[in-house]
C-alpha cells in the first residue's frame, strides 16, 4: 500500500515536470516526439494540431517597386555621365558599348505611352503618318497629320500639332499619359503631340478599310517634297474590293476612287497593298492572287495567281520584286520584269511544297504542293508555320526580310540563306492566334514594335533578338503600327533626351547649363513629330 501511493507520488512529479517544459527563444516543444524543435519551418511528420506548437511568422511583403519614372532616369544618368568620362565608347556590363545605342535601348525597356480620347474606333485596322504641305490662306503650311482606318469603313484625317488648337468643327482629343503609371509618380509630364479630329469622317465605306500607304517616299532632308496622297483600299463586301486616291494637298481633303481596268478582278477581297519608290504602281493582295496597279490610267495585270489569299506584300526597294505571303504560311519573290521570249501577262505555272499546321499545333511532316503562275523562283520560297500577318524589308540592308505569322512567329530572314530554311533571327514572347496584327520597325532599325492578342505591347531588339519591354495599357489589341517616317525625327528625339539628361547631370554638379536647356526647347518646339502610333479598337496610343 505504501509503495502504491509511492508510485502515484512519483508519476504527479513527473506529469507536473513534463507540463513544465521551460520555454526556449527559438524552439517549441512537440509533446508527441518528445523533444524541441526550432520555429523556422514545419517538422517532417509533425502534426499540425499539436496545441504547443507556435504560429510560424507570416512572411515580409515585397518591397514596392521602385519609381518607374526616376528608374529611368537614373539608368540614363549612369550612361551620360559614363559618357562624360570615356566617351561615346563606354563599358556596359564588363563590355564596351556605343553610348547612343545604350541610350536606345533605355527608352525602348522604359516607354512612356499617351493614349488619346475621343479616338475609339477609328484608328483599329489601318494608321499612317506622314508630312503634307496644305494651301492656306498665308500660303503653303507644312503639316503633320494622321490617316486613319477602322474596321467600320470609316476614314479620318487627325491633324498632329505640338500645340494645343481648336478650330471649329474638330474635336480635341485630349492626350492622358497611361505609362508609367501615376500612382507612384508626381512629375507631370507634358504630351508631346495633340491630335485634333474632324467630327465626321472623310469617307464611309461599305467594309473595313485593308490598308493606308503613301504614294512616293520623301527623304529626310529639308528641302525634300512631302508626300500629298495616299492609297486607300478596302476589304470589300461579298467580294469587291475598292481602292481610293486621297489627295490632302488642299484643306478640303480629296478621295478619289480608282475604278481597277485590264485583267484584275473588281470582284476580289483586297487585303493589303503597298507602293513603290516613284509612286507609280501599286501592288495589292487579293483572294486571287497579287496584281500590279498603274495609278495613273487605273490598269492593272496579276503578276501572281494563286488559290491562297496573299495577306500581306512589300516592295523591294528596287521596284522589280515584290515579296508576297500567302495564307498557307508561304513567302514568295515575284520578279516583275518580263522574261525575254515569253508573252506577257501569261504566266508560269510552278508546284512549291509547304507544310501546313495541324489543330494541335504540331506542324504537319506530310508534303503538300501547291500550284503558283507568277516569275518566282520556288528554291528561294520561305515557309513559315501559319498565315501572314506582316512582311517588311530592311532599308539598311535589303536582303532582309521580316515576317509575322498568325501563330505569333516573329522570323527575320536573310534571303541569300533561305535554302537553309531557317531564320538568322527568332523574336520570342509575341502572342496571337487569330488576330492580323501589323508590327513596325523604327526609323534606325534598331528595334521592332508590335501589339498581342493578349493586349500587350512587346519591343524587340532587331540585332539580337532580346524582348526589351513589354506592357499592357489597353483593353484591346493594339494591331497597327506607325512610325514616324523620317528619321531625322528619330535622331532628335536622341538629341533631345541627351540634352535633357545632360542638363540634369550638370545640374547635380552647380554647373551652368542655361545655353543647352534653350536650345533644347528650341528644337523641340521647331521639331515636326517623332515616336510611334499604335491603334487600337479603345484609342489611338502615342509611345516614345
Amino acid at each position: 500500500m505504501v509503495s502504491d501511493e509511492k508510485e502515484h507520488r512519483e508519476q504527479s512529479r513527473l506529469q507536473v515536470r513534463h507540463n513544465m517544459k521551460p520555454e526556449l527563444p527559438g524552439f517549441y516543444y512537440d509533446e508527441e516526439k518528445n523533444r524541441y524543435f526550432p520555429i523556422k519551418g514545419p517538422i517532417p511528420g509533425a502534426k499540425s494540431s499539436s496545441s504547443s506548437r507556435t504560429k510560424q511568422k507570416p512572411e515580409p511583403k515585397p518591397e514596392q517597386e521602385t519609381n518607374y519614372q526616376k528608374r529611368t532616369k537614373l539608368k540614363a544618368l549612369k550612361l551620360v555621365y559614363s559618357r562624360e568620362l570615356n566617351g561615346n565608347v563606354i563599358s556596359v556590363n564588363k563590355k564596351m558599348s556605343n553610348f547612343r545605342d545604350e541610350i536606345q535601348k533605355t527608352q525602348a525597356s522604359y516607354p512612356v505611352v499617351w493614349r488619346y480620347g475621343s479616338t475609339e474606333d477609328i484608328g483599329d485596322t489601318a494608321l499612317k503618318q506622314f508630312q503634307v504641305d496644305v494651301q492656306t490662306p498665308v500660303g503653303l503650311t507644312r503639316k503633320n497629320i494622321l490617316v486613319a482606318g477602322s474596321a467600320g469603313g470609316c476614314l479620318s484625317i487627325l491633324r498632329v500639332s505640338k500645340d494645343r488648337q481648336v478650330y471649329d468643327g474638330v474635336i480635341e482629343c485630349d492626350p492622358v499619359s497611361v505609362l508609367p503609371c501615376k500612382e507612384n509618380d508626381t512629375e507631370e509630364r507634358e504630351a508631346p503631340e495633340h491630335i485634333l479630329r474632324p467630327t465626321q469622317p472623310c469617307l464611309v465605306a461599305l467594309s473595313s478599310i485593308s490598308s493606308i500607304e503613301l504614294i512616293g517616299r520623301s527623304d529626310a532632308s529639308e528641302n525634300s517634297h512631302p508626300v500629298n496622297r495616299a492609297l486607300i483600299t478596302t476589304l470589300g463586301s461579298t467580294g469587291r474590293g475598292s481602292i481610293f486616291i486621297l489627295n490632302v494637298a488642299e484643306e478640303v481633303n480629296i478621295l478619289t476612287p480608282r475604278s481597277l481596268q485590264g485583267n484584275v478582278s473588281s470582284e476580289c477581297t483586297i487585303w493589303t497593298s503597298d507602293c513603290n519608290i516613284s509612286g507609280s504602281h501599286a501592288a495589292i493582295g487579293t483572294d486571287l492572287g497579287a496584281g500590279l496597279v498603274d495609278l495613273e490610267t487605273g490598269v492593272g495585270s496579276y503578276f501572281l495567281r494563286s488559290k491562297s489569299d496573299v495577306f500581306a506584300l512589300q516592295f523591294h526597294q528596287s521596284g522589280n520584286i515584290v515579296h508576297c505571303g500567302l495564307r498557307n504560311g508561304a513567302i514568295v519573290s515575284v520578279d516583275l520584269r518580263e522574261r525575254p521570249g515569253r508573252p506577257f501577262p501569261r504566266l508560269t505555272r510552278h508546284q512549291i511544297r509547304y507544310q501546313s499546321s495541324s489543330k494541335t499545333g504540331l506542324t504537319s511532316t506530310k508534303k503538300q504542293w501547291f500550284e503558283l503562275q507568277g516569275n518566282i523562283n520556288p528554291s528561294h520560297v520561305i515557309y513559315m508555320p501559319s498565315s501572314l500577318t506582316c512582311l517588311k524589308t530592311l532599308k539598311t540592308s535589303d536582303q532582309y526580310l521580316m515576317a509575322s505569322s498568325m501563330d505569333g512567329t516573329i522570323k527575320l530572314y536573310d534571303q541569300r540563306m533561305v535554302k537553309r530554311g531557317v531564320g538568322v533571327q527568332t523574336y520570342e514572347g509575341h502572342v496571337n492566334s487569330h488576330t492580323p496584327i501589323e508590327f513596325g520597325i523604327d526609323p534606325s532599325e534598331r528595334f521592332i514594335l508590335s501589339g498581342g492578342d493578349d493586349c500587350y505591347t512587346r519591343i524587340w531588339s532587331i540585332k539580337s533578338g532580346q524582348l526589351m519591354s513589354e506592357n499592357k495599357f489597353s483593353n484591346s489589341v493594339p494591331s497597327v503600327v506607325c512610325w514616324s517616317a523620317d528619321e531625322s525625327t528619330c535622331t532628335l528625339t536622341f538629341l533631345l533626351l541627351h540634352n535633357f539628361l545632360y542638363c540634369f547631370f550638370l545640374s547635380l554638379v552647380e554647373t551652368e547649363t542655361s545655353y543647352v536647356g534653350i536650345s533644347g526647347q528650341r528644337d523641340r518646339k521647331d521639331s515636326i513629330g517623332h515616336g510611334a502610333w499604335l491603334g487600337s479598337r479603345e484609342a489611338i496610343f502615342n509611345l516614345l
